[in-house]
């Protein structure tokens, strides 16, 4: 797949919200310096976080800047984990 703007929105970044100290929200993508958006609501914070999201990524594969992608941390107890022979095994226990 060819890693273009399309690409880069496709994936889910975590997000961050917080409650600032004047009740604005700001929703933030920790991976992507400087990708913040602000609301009166979460919900407003989360729609210009959006729009930021895609100005953002669309500048950034515009200059050929490298963009972070968001990794997958699983968590299986070693004991499962030592019963997995194969990767059949282990799909069943990510979650999509």
């Amino acid at each position: 797949m060819k890693k273009n703007r399309n690409y880069y929105l496709s994936l889910e970044y975590p997000i961050t919200i917080e409650r600032l100290e004047d009740g604005i929200y700001c929703a933030s993508i920790p991976l992507l310096p400087g990708c913040k958006g602000y609301g009166e609501t979460q919900n407003k914070a989360l729609d210009e976080l959006h729009g930021v999201k895609e100005t953002l990524l669309e500048m950034m594969v515009e200059q050929r800047k490298p963009i972070p992608e968001p990794t997958i941390r699983l968590e299986i107890p070693t004991s499962t984990f030592s019963r997995i022979r194969n990767k059949k095994q282990l799909e069943q226990f990510v979650r999509v």
